[in-house]
């Protein structure tokens, strides 16, 4: 019974910690990628060493929008259902472009491609969150 009971009180500590992290989300990054993208295949691994890695507050969710094949649509859905972002995610068909947006409420703030500089990057992404 004692392990039902603190089971139970960590399960509501993660829940409500769960929540309040989801609350702290400022701006939503949806990356529109593929893997036959020249573009993505040549900066990819860049945007999640230089760029993402370096936002860890929680104020950006970065959701990938694959667009590779059906089944890296498929698996990206949840989470961009999750997130609110599926009508902006259906109409980006451009991939190597970061499409960055208001998590509140769901609006577009700006788009900037990978190709671009992490520090050019990282400025839109901080100018997005100043304006969330």
């Amino acid at each position: 019974m004692k392990n039902l009971k603190t089971f139970i009180t960590i399960l509501a500590l993660f829940i409500g910690a769960s929540a309040f992290a989801q609350d702290k989300t400022k701006v939503i990054a949806l990356v529109t990628k593929a893997n036959w993208c020249p573009t993505c295949k040549a900066n990819g691994e860049r945007m999640g060493k230089e760029v993402f890695s370096t936002y860890k507050t929680g104020e950006l969710k970065v959701v990938a929008n694959d667009l590779t094949d059906d089944t890296s649509k498929k698996t990206c859905k949840q989470a961009i259902e999750e997130t609110g972002v599926a009508k902006i995610a259906e109409s980006s068909t451009s991939t190597g472009i970061i499409t960055l947006i208001d998590a509140k409420t769901k609006k577009v703030i700006t788009t900037i491609s990978v190709a671009k500089t992490s520090e050019e990057i990282k400025a839109a992404i901080d100018e997005s969150l100043k304006k969330a």
